[in-house]
This record gives structure tokens, sequence and C-alpha cells, in this order.
């Protein structure tokens, strides 16, 4: 076991050591899979092949008949803009799985579009978790699993996956403070080489971002903007007004809400500040409850590496520099934070004959 990810590890649950007979040799033509299931996007890795490029965590069905008729960014593209008899759905929110067929499809396809789809293909995965995951959650993400062919399936929990993505050598450290800002769920966490130590989640996230955008350009412009256009505008402002208040605009196009007509309009980073203040306070307020929660032992760890922010909604622009300003503590973006979670999970299939099969629970 290597030092670097020796904290880590030892917070996985383990089969007996060294792995079974059984498990090494269904581990013999199986391909090994890391996947972080994320409200917005589903990100694999594929043990020594690397990352997959993300899909959107969008199914389009027929209505007719529940067939699947696109799925991923592909289905993304048709929300909004639908033929008759078809809808789109996101089988994923608030990283847990409400449609677990859906979710099953939406892995193959993505397996699909890379070459590792095989006649008997059967793999094993590591799917990262939000922390305190409800027993029915853990049981639609094994049946998801199931329904897809997996024939083992460990589930890892996200700020583990995450410290394992990053690379910080948890046997050295006392404390890691990590605050994942995804689609669908802010989870803030401080983990120790001896695991999970507090944690707490919010629903507040990016795509309540997005629609707090819409909100506040429907009632400061009188134009109705879709959920990709807020987007744009959370992508190209974020927050900073709140650290500099500069003058900054974004270009979208919407539909005027008294005229009826397609419209362009400027939102300015003072309005898109002021859409995003009631989400970010319900973050920031998670952030000091963990830290207050936090044992003293702990905090200087902390204040030494600083806070690390993850998820695709963690590159909000501004949300470092105000997490750094609420708690005194520095606090900084991960390198590819979209991606750390599914490398953690890539990470620990190095591991996958010594960890116990979820699928266990099943039966």
């Amino acid at each position: 076991m290597s030092t670097k990810i020796k904290g880590v590890k030892n917070n996985l649950q383990l089969s007996m050591p060294g792995g079974s007979l059984v498990d090494w040799l269904g581990g013999l033509g199986a391909e090994d899979i890391g996947v972080d299931l994320g409200s917005s996007n589903v990100v694999i890795y594929i043990k020594n092949q690397g990352l997959v490029f993300p899909e959107s965590s969008v199914v389009a069905v027929r209505e007719k008949n529940g067939e699947f008729v696109a799925s991923g960014t592909r289905a993304e593209e048709m929300e909004g803009r639908t033929p008759k008899g078809i809808y789109t759905i996101r089988p994923i929110k608030e990283s847990a799985i409400v449609d677990y067929r859906a979710t099953a499809h939406l892995l193959n396809s993505i397996i699909n579009q890379s070459y590792l789809k095989r006649m008997f293909f059967h793999p094993r995965l590591i799917i990262c978790v939000p922390v305190g995951i409800t027993g029915v959650q853990r049981r639609a993400l094994l049946e998801a699993a199931f329904t897809m062919g997996a024939r083992k399936t460990v589930l890892i929990e996200q700020p583990i996956a995450s410290l394992m993505g990053i690379g910080l050598d948890a046997s050295h450290m006392e404390g890691a403070m990590i605050v994942d800002v995804g689609g669908g769920t802010t989870s803030v966490s401080v983990a120790s080489v001896h695991g999970i130590v507090v944690s707490d989640y919010s629903r507040m996230a990016g795509m309540a971002m997005d629609q707090a955008i819409i909100a506040r350009v429907r009632e400061v412009y009188k134009v109705e903007i879709g959920r990709k256009a807020a987007e744009l505008v959370k992508i190209a402002l974020g927050a900073r007004w709140h650290i500099d208040n500069r003058k900054r605009s974004t270009s979208v196009c919407g539909t005027s809400l008294v005229t009826g007509l397609p419209v362009k309009i400027e939102v300015t980073g003072k309005v898109a500040a002021e859409a995003l203040t009631p989400v970010l306070e319900h973050i920031f307020r998670k952030v000091r409850s963990v830290l207050q929660k936090t044992p003293p032992a702990l905090l200087a760890d902390i204040r030494d590496h600083g806070i690390m922010i993850t998820g695709g909604a963690g590159q909000l622009k501004g949300l470092d520099q105000m997490i750094t300003n609420l708690t005194g503590i520095p606090a900084y973006v991960v390198e590819h934070p979209l991606y750390v979670n599914a490398i953690g999970a890539g990470t620990a299939l190095g591991y996958m004959n010594d960890l116990r099969d979820s699928m266990q629970d099943l039966r």
C-alpha cells in the first residue's frame, strides 16, 4: 500500500486482506471504472485509460413507450426544444438517483461511446456517493449498477474521493476541509486520517444559482431567459461584484415579458451577484457551521492547508475569496475541480480486489 493514500484507503470497507480468490477471478476480463454521478454531469474514469469526457446527466424519453432516444450532452441540447412525444429527464437530482433505469441507460451510453463495450461486458465500479447517503438512495445506486450489468460495485464517500483525486498525503494530515459545490448539492466536510469527522450538505448549489439568476433577470429586466443562458451569466460574471464593485456585464438572449418578442440584454455583474447572494449565504452558513463543530486539534492543519473547493460550481468567480474573507482561512479552487472525485475513484480502482462489494447489501 502506498503511503500517499494510506489514510484514505483505511476508510473504505475492505474484504479479505489481499482480496479473495473469487474476487480475483471475478476481476479477470472485467473493466474497472470509477464513476462520479452528479446532478449536472457524469464523469467516468477508466483504469489504465484515464478520464472519459464528462456527459450531461440528461436522458430523452419517448412518451409513448418509454424508449430512450438520447442521453448525455445530446439529450441536454434537446431541453426546451423536444419534438412532440419526447421529453427530457434528469435521473439524478440533488446527488440522489430518482430513476435508476434511466441512470443505468445513461452510464451504458457513456461507456458505449468509448471503446470499452464488449459482448460480455460486466464492469467493476467504484461510485462516489455523498456523505450520509440514505439507505433508499444507496439501494437505488446499486440497482442502477446491477441493471447495467456490473459484477461488483464499491461505494466511496465523495470527500474521501476528493482527497485521493487531489493527491494529498492523507497519512501526514490531521485535518482537511473540502467544500464541494456541485450542480444539485453543496457538501462541506472535514476529513482526517481516520475518516470523515464533520460534514453537512445543502441543496443550494449550481442549479439553484441558475434559477436565482433566471428569477432576478425576470424581475430587473422583464425578460425570461433559459437555464443555459443563466449558466452563461453565472460563469461569466460570478459573484465578483461583491469583491471589488467593478462594472462588468455579459449579453444573453431571452424573451421579453412585455412584447413577447426575442431580445438581447446586457446583464450586469451587480445583478448577477445580487441574484447569487441568497444561495451563497446559505453555503457560507454551512461552512461556518462545520468549522464551529470541528475539533480544535484539526483546525491548525486546516489553516495550514487551506480550504479546498471542488465541484463544477466551485469555480464560481469570487467564491474562493468570499470564503477566505468569511473564515480567515485561505480558500482555493483545486486543480480540475470538476474531475477530482472521478480521479479519486480512479485511484481507488487500484485496490478493487481488496474492497467489499456493496452489491452484497442487495441480497
